[in-house]
């Protein structure tokens, strides 16, 4: 989630582990079995740009496995953008020797 820090110290998001139940019907109607796990949620404040009232909160389910994902992801780019800037330096120095 973009900019998480500075909106948990400003206290416009929070983060919850909720119950969620999946239900598997029969053909005529009755509930056939009932699967309750929990989620984790991710609660962001919301309010109206025009009046600055209270929304409903916006929830976004998060997955440890996802966010490891992307954590992988931004170290990964930050490995090639620092074999980037290596290559520059050794570019600039290697025009300054000339």
């Amino acid at each position: 989630m973009h900019n998480y820090k500075a909106l948990k110290s400003a206290s416009k998001v929070s983060v919850r582990k909720q119950e969620a139940a999946d239900a598997v019907y029969n053909e005529d109607g009755s509930v056939k079995t009932q699967e309750v796990r929990e989620e984790l949620q991710v609660v962001k404040k919301m309010y109206s740009s025009d009046t600055g009232e209270a929304q409903d909160d916006s929830v976004k389910v998060c997955s440890l496995s996802h966010l490891k994902s992307e954590i992988d992801h931004c170290k990964s780019e930050v490995t090639a953008m620092q074999a980037k800037q290596a290559d520059l330096e050794q570019l600039v120095t290697d025009l300054k020797a000339l």
